[in-house]
């Protein structure tokens, strides 16, 4: 669906339908389809108005009712949007976003917007769940023994994590996008003016200092990107590392393939232009930082206190 469509559907909504997609909302927590009677019941109003307000968001597309031997409803990927857009703008964070994506992918949608204060950000819609597996699978591993995860509640899961990730390395100094909220599944940042590595006719020792020491400030945070190709760079006023919802803990089994996978595509990349990276001085910050007990406890803090929320 549009951002325009979208918009169109939000401003159809009074409170009593919000109201809904709340209780929804928390109730997805126990339930992958939550019962008629309870949502009801937390609502506490009228049954019929309940009633009414579900089959007009049913009608709209904006829950989705059980084919099963209940009557249940369940949240869609349009109303967790109306949901983290109304709260974006109530706290003051967005005020307008692009008609149409300026990025679409497998596991997310990024629009260009503006705050109120007129600052040009780009809002990123995640979307994991829909078709990204792999994705799902690398959540799991901060997921631990909770097993009822709905594909909303990972697409916010996935939105944190990218958020938690530029929070750290920007605070910093790293060459990543400033961020400037997240709300459940929607992450808000400065917009970044710049061209994807991959595209770019030649590449300046600069840029590969601002990934090399975007890697090293990610390190030093527990951090490794776990995507990093050319793809993930823009090329603008300095060189931005981006795309980080798939990044992976320094403690990760897998920890050491999953850097040198890094590694080894952005060696290739630069040596594309003559240009050489000190891979082994990151190698190094790796090697300090993954005993580390602080590493491990900050690490465990961020992600599980953030799942204990869901």
């Amino acid at each position: 669906m549009s951002i325009v469509a979208l918009i169109e559907l939000y401003n159809s909504l009074d409170k009593l339908d919000l109201r809904v997609l709340r209780v929804l909302e928390v109730a997805h927590s126990r339930y992958q389809y939550v019962p008629y009677k309870l949502i009801v019941k937390y609502m506490d109003a009228d049954e019929r108005k309940v009633g009414l307000a579900l089959s007009k968001l049913n009608k709209l597309k904006l829950v989705q009712r059980a084919k099963s031997s209940y009557e249940g409803y369940r949240l869609t990927f349009n109303s967790y949007d109306i949901l983290a857009i109304h709260t974006l703008r109530k706290a003051g964070k967005l005020l307008s976003l692009s008609p149409t994506p300026i990025g679409v992918g497998k596991e997310s949608v990024v629009y260009a917007g503006e705050t109120p204060s007129g600052l040009r950000v780009a809002v990123k819609l995640h979307r994991t769940g829909t078709s990204s597996f792999v994705h799902v699978r690398k959540l799991r591993i901060f997921l631990g023994k909770r097993r009822h995860l709905t594909r909303l509640y990972e697409a916010r899961l996935s939105a944190y994590m990218e958020y938690a990730a530029l929070d750290a390395i920007f605070s910093e100094g790293g060459s990543v996008p400033e961020p400037i909220a997240y709300n459940r599944h929607a992450v808000v940042m400065r917009y970044v003016d710049g061209i994807e590595a991959y595209r770019a006719a030649e590449v300046s020792d600069a840029y590969i200092d601002d990934v090399k020491q975007t890697m090293e400030i990610a390190l030093r945070n527990g951090i490794i990107h776990g995507d990093l190709t050319p793809y993930n760079i823009l090329l603008g006023d300095r060189a931005y590392v981006i795309d980080w919802p798939q990044w992976v803990p320094v403690t990760h089994p897998n920890a050491n393939d999953i850097l040198n996978r890094d590694l080894y595509n952005i060696y290739n990349y630069f040596s594309k232009f003559n240009k050489k990276i000190n891979i082994e001085e990151i190698l190094n910050i790796f090697d300090r930082v993954k005993e580390s007990m602080t590493i491990k406890a900050r690490l465990s803090e961020l992600v599980h206190k953030f799942i204990e929320s869901l």
